[in-house]
């Protein structure tokens, strides 16, 4: 397999596109929204086209840039945005166009589109395509060099075999991130209902079963509504600054010029970056890590599993519950609930009140929310039994969001290391597909 492996073909990816459509990019000055769905380079992320931020552009300026054009089924490479970023344009976006950002890559038939994008997308290929970035302040590919990656060429009947074993795995990941989104939209269904709309007293106040609800259930709930300082709130239940439910703590950075704060280090420790390209409020890793002389540093320390994050500044607003100790930094407010008090709560709660806490918010050179202006900030306080009821239903929600997370993200490791073994010769189709067979079950 290895001698095999080396006598594939090596060319440049600019040998493998279609005689008359070299790589090259979109659109220079969009202009004005229109009609036309129109992908930057920072709409590219993880294989995909995120659909819910694509901007616009009009037919007329469109079709001054036929040539790229979209058909569906073309590789699409950002060069800036986010550089080296690799997806493949979806039939649904035929008749699309791309921006000046994102370079546009039609392989010939006798190539698979999901195979060179496997590959580039590897550790390999990424390698290849970041030892072509450019610039000091925003990294980018330069088009010329984009054309120059060299891609390995096994046969089409291989490269086929090899994109449909990492296929697999990026199925079962789609899948596993339908599911989560799915529960999140339960689980925050849910809070709305019980506690903003307050869905379940008016119901009862009207002399009516509340929907979805059995009776033991909505016994819990008061049948009237009176009013309060933040307008009108079950009878019964408290108004309290949010600080009454929740132990708030702030963090800090260690001096980075101290290496016994970092080198080696082994507990986790938080940036707004780790919380921006979560795709559920979980964070179960972060990309820097302190020894325990850095953790000494941070009067916080180490903050527990269920501790709720919300960056408090460049943006405001990103929001995770940890699932592994950790440290933060001068950017977040932390939330450690107060006994009898739901984790997920406080999560929901904070989701629901961005308005009022960004309102709040000061600073010349960005908006911040201090803690000082945070604790203040009115919460609805359900009875206990109220509380309760939430948590038995948002935590059985979030345990199969955590847990699918966790299973994502080990199949995009292993998807990850495959390829290379794959093209390395050091493991066989076979061998690979019986791998992925046991981990997708």
């Amino acid at each position: 397999m290895a001698s095999e492996c080396l006598a594939w073909d090596k060319k440049p990816l600019d040998d493998l596109t279609e005689s008359n459509s070299p790589i090259t990019y979109g659109v220079v000055k969009p202009g004005e929204e229109g009609e036309v769905p129109f992908i930057r380079g920072g709409d590219i992320e993880n294989g995909r086209i995120l659909m819910n931020q694509l901007r616009t552009i009009s037919r007329p300026i469109s079709e001054q840039y036929r040539r790229t054009l979209l058909n569906g089924g073309e590789l699409l490479v950002s060069l800036v945005g986010n550089p080296g970023q690799v997806a493949i344009a979806p039939p649904s976006l035929a008749g699309a166009n791309i921006a000046r950002q994102v370079g546009l890559v039609r392989l010939r038939a006798d190539v698979d589109t999901r195979f060179v994008s496997y590959f580039l997308r590897s550790p390999v290929g990424q390698q290849a395509l970041g030892a072509q970035s450019l610039g000091s302040v925003q990294q980018v590919i330069n088009l010329r060099d984009l054309k120059r990656v060299i891609v390995p060429l096994p046969p089409l009947p291989e490269q086929k075999r090899i994109a449909h074993i990492l296929g697999t795995l990026d199925d079962k990941i789609d899948l596993n991130r339908r599911m989560n989104a799915t529960l999140e939209g339960i689980s925050r269904a849910i809070f709305k209902s019980w506690f903003v709309d307050f869905d379940p007293v008016r119901q009862r106040a009207a002399g009516k079963q509340p929907v979805g609800m059995d009776a033991q259930t909505a016994a819990l709930f008061p049948d009237s509504l009176e009013d309060s300082e933040i307008g009108e709130s079950p009878k019964g239940w408290m108004v309290q600054p949010i600080s009454e439910l929740t132990e708030i703590a702030g963090g800090s950075t260690p001096s980075t010029r101290e290496p016994q704060f970092w080198e080696d280090g082994v507990h986790h420790w938080a940036t707004p970056k780790d919380l921006s390209n979560l795709t559920v409020p979980v964070l179960l890793d972060t990309e820097r890590r302190l020894t325990v002389s850095g953790v000494a540093q941070i009067t916080s320390g180490l903050l527990p599993i269920g501790t709720v994050l919300l960056s408090s500044r460049a943006p405001i607003g990103y929001l995770a519950i940890v699932e592994t100790p950790v440290a933060i930094n001068q950017g977040f407010i932390a939330m450690k609930p107060k006994d009898g008090v739901s984790n997920l709560f406080l999560l929901r709660w904070t989701a629901a009140s961005h308005d009022e806490i960004v309102s709040r918010a000061n600073g010349s050179t960005f908006l911040e929310i201090s803690k000082s202006n945070f604790r203040p900030i009115p919460a609805v306080r359900p009875t206990q039994a109220v509380m309760d009821a939430f948590h038995e239903r948002a935590f059985s929600l979030f345990r199969r969001v955590v847990a699918c997370e966790r299973e994502s993200r080990s199949l995009a490791a292993l998807r990850d290391t495959l390829l290379p073994k794959l093209l390395s010769g050091e493991l066989r189709v076979p061998e690979a597909e019986g791998i992925v067979e046991n981990a997708v079950g």
